[in-house]
């Protein structure tokens, strides 16, 4: 039994295709059928049931997967460590963060190779919705997130970066427009412009218009806020976001509200492991250290 059969045995068994596998491998279907047909010689079972066009786990296969996934993970985070500590400025750090935070990102990755000037680190942006974030940490697809406090946090750890207060937007055309500031009673059956279901959001929001009663029409959802800001500037209804971290069209504006509101925390988060890459402790400390960079962030909008 070699590494190649391993690597080989894992690629199959995700792919379930011969044809497809071996193209991913980028060797033959014969030397890929091979080094299976070895690898099942070797252990005594089969590990594949074949037909004309697919393949299937047999039990053993279910069996030895689980083993082999586990050595191959094991395997590929120490070759990672390795390359870490012969690159330790360098590396890539995949940061997932909620879409109302999408203006501070560039603030804050600007302000960090300011302090670190000879830093080559590579970053990956993606702004799922604070669900998939969390999920993606726990599963280790995603280095850190900037995010908001969301239900089961095992295995991670957070730490409080500030409020991010939640506002009302209504086009400029509208009664409530003229207002300095706005009780959220009084947009009772208004139309609702807001985020999809399953957003932590949208779980807020819908908490904060049961306990006020205000009977919403929702005629639009989204996961994203700029969609919300060009939903509201086209005279589609009102909405309830966090306070805007860029300039919104002319013809929105933005109400502080006066009803007193949970506080909306900006968290950092990552996953609690013993080994975590040089690149993605030199951003997290950063941020740590700069705690409060956030408000930092938000006086250069005022």
């Amino acid at each position: 039994m070699n590494l190649q059969q391993l690597y080989y045995f894992r690629t199959l068994a995700e792919i379930r295709s011969y044809t497809r596998a071996a193209a991913k491998l980028i060797v033959t279907q014969p030397s890929l059928s091979h080094a299976i047909n070895d690898l099942e010689g070797e252990l005594g079972v089969p590990l594949f049931i074949r037909d004309n066009r697919h393949v299937t786990l047999t039990r053993y296969g279910e069996i030895f997967l689980e083993y082999v996934e586990q050595s191959l993970d094991i395997l590929d985070e120490g070759r990672k460590k390795l390359d870490d500590f012969i690159s330790p400025d360098s590396g890539t750090v995949s940061l997932y963060y909620v879409s109302s935070l999408a203006p501070f990102i560039s603030y804050l990755v600007t302000e960090f190779f300011k302090e670190n000037p000879s830093s080559h680190i590579t970053f990956q942006f993606l702004s799922p919705s604070n669900l998939e974030m969390q999920t993606a940490l726990i599963k280790g697809d995603a280095d850190l997130g900037l995010g908001l406090p969301c239900g089961d946090t095992d295995g991670l750890i957070a730490r409080k970066l500030g409020v991010h207060e939640l506002v009302l937007i209504v086009p400029d055309h509208h009664p409530l427009a003229r207002q300095k500031s706005v009780d959220l009673r009084q947009i009772r059956g208004e139309r609702f412009v807001t985020y999809i279901p399953g957003c932590t959001i949208r779980d807020e929001i819908d908490g904060i218009i049961e306990s006020l009663d205000l009977q919403p029409n929702i005629v639009t959802e989204t996961i994203q806020d700029t969609v919300i800001h060009s939903a509201v500037a086209a005279g589609l209804g009102v909405a309830l976001i966090p306070a805007p971290l860029s300039t919104l069209a002319e013809n929105v504006v933005v109400l502080p509200i006066e009803n007193q509101l949970q506080p909306h925390e900006v968290l950092l988060k990552w996953k609690d492991m013993k080994y975590i890459s040089p690149a993605v402790v030199t951003l997290r400390d950063f941020i740590l250290r700069r705690e409060g960079i956030f408000d930092e962030f938000r006086q250069t909008l005022k």
